[in-house]
């Protein structure tokens, strides 16, 4: 996919500062710089003639590559290995449960007990007194906009709630 120079006279020597290797996909040199007194940068560095030492692909991530007396290095600060979990996390903490015996045997209430329930909170609301007294609050600011036929329902419904709010306030 990718060869050592251009085809043709296209393009006849890469940048000063920047990576020999000839991207033929992308028709250019590679553009990523190498390290001083060398012809590629770290990627292509096997193209290199003078080069003793061999790189092999990261066994974290393919996609790149490494220097194999590196490797143990490189395993403990390549960005592609396992991350430590953080001390709150606990695997499958909402999967949910596993076992049908671990499902606990409540019974849903019966029709009785509702029924008691209800009661109870009718006997306990009689006692309240409770004098709710409704007031429609108008603010002369908005009353122009609640007027407006071209306000429709949902505007005109959240018109009503800040005439409420502004006159709270």
């Amino acid at each position: 996919m990718a060869a050592r120079g251009p085809p043709g006279a296209a393009m006849a020597a890469p940048q000063p500062g920047r990576c020999a290797h000839f991207v033929l996909r992308k028709r250019r040199f590679c553009r990523m710089i190498p390290a001083p007194g060398r012809r590629f940068c770290g990627e292509h560095g096997h193209e290199e003639e003078q080069n003793d030492r061999k790189r092999i692909p990261c066994p974290l991530d393919p996609k790149h590559t490494v220097y194999e007396d590196q490797l143990q290095k490189h395993l403990k600060k390549c960005n592609s290995r396992e991350k430590p979990k953080p001390v709150y996390f606990v695997q499958d903490i909402n999967a949910g449960l596993r076992d049908a015996a671990e499902i606990p045997e409540k019974q849903v209430s019966t029709l009785f007990e509702t029924g008691k329930l209800y009661l109870k909170v009718l006997h306990l609301s009689a006692g309240l007194e409770l004098h709710l007294q409704e007031q429609i609050l108008s603010h002369q600011a908005l009353q122009e906009a609640l007027n407006d036929p071209k306000n429709g329902e949902s505007a005109f419904k959240h018109l009503k709630q800040q005439v409420g709010l502004v006159l709270k306030e």
